[in-house]
């Protein structure tokens, strides 16, 4: 009796951990799902494309370094004027400033959004468990 009792503890201890390993692969699924959706949904509202967006920084990195190389030789012969470089460099800079700020506005979309999603997702799981009926 008493080892009939321990293996059929055993037999619900096996299916809980299947049940909660089963539950963790659906929600790394809808986690997964939901990052890639609403990742490629900000980025096609907001008309920011992310290589480019790196590209641009890349540059304006370049560029400074450049300015900066520039202005420490006008300093070291004691002279100094306003570049052409400057100009760009703010042009550029003025250009993706924009891109982030667009990026951070899009971040409160993309939280909305998925909080909507993962609510719908409960929602479904909660009606599919409620139509479940106990097996006799």
């Amino acid at each position: 009796m008493l080892m009939a009792l321990i293996n059929g503890t055993a037999i619900l201890v096996i299916v809980a951990a299947i049940l909660a390993l089963v539950a963790t692969w659906k929600v790394t699924h809808l986690a997964e799902n939901v990052a890639s959706t609403m990742t490629d949904a900000v980025l096609s509202r907001i008309d920011v494309e992310p290589q480019q967006l790196l590209a641009g920084i890349h540059s304006v990195g370049d560029d400074a370094r450049a300015l900066a190389k520039t202005l420490k030789q006008a300093g070291a012969e004691g002279t100094f004027r306003q570049d052409p470089e400057i100009e760009r460099l703010s042009e550029r800079l003025g250009t993706l400033q924009a891109s982030i700020e667009r990026l951070g506005d899009a971040r409160s979309q993309l939280v909305e959004e998925a909080m909507a999603r993962v609510a719908r997702a409960v929602a479904e799981g909660l009606e599919n468990f409620r139509a479940c009926s106990p097996t006799r």
